[in-house]
């Protein structure tokens, strides 16, 4: 049996997508911010600093894996235009009337 995702579907499995991809930018993001915080303190020392640099390399790692997972979502799910979702509207009226 051969499956056809509906507009519905492939919207919600975008939209799915898309807030996982906000949380993994909130997530870069926050452990970017944590590590300025130790930049902020008035002792700085070359182990606080070796801490800031650890912290802002995964923060850059997690940028570029959400950055790499919304390129793939696109590819994956890419916005469905207008001329699509009508498209398939009337083909689901002519199906129903049939």
């Amino acid at each position: 049996m051969i499956h056809y995702s509906t507009c519905d579907e492939i919207k919600a499995c975008r939209a799915l997508a898309l807030e996982r991809n906000r949380q993994m930018f909130a997530d870069a993001q926050a452990l970017s911010r944590s590590a300025f915080e130790l930049l902020d303190g008035s002792d700085l020392d070359v182990e606080l600093f070796d801490q800031y640099q650890a912290i802002r390399r995964k923060a850059d790692l997690k940028f570029k894996e959400a950055l790499e997972h919304l390129r793939v979502l696109n590819a994956d799910f890419p916005p469905v235009s207008m001329s699509t979702q009508n498209a398939q509207r009337l083909r689901q009226q002519a199906e129903s009337r049939a």
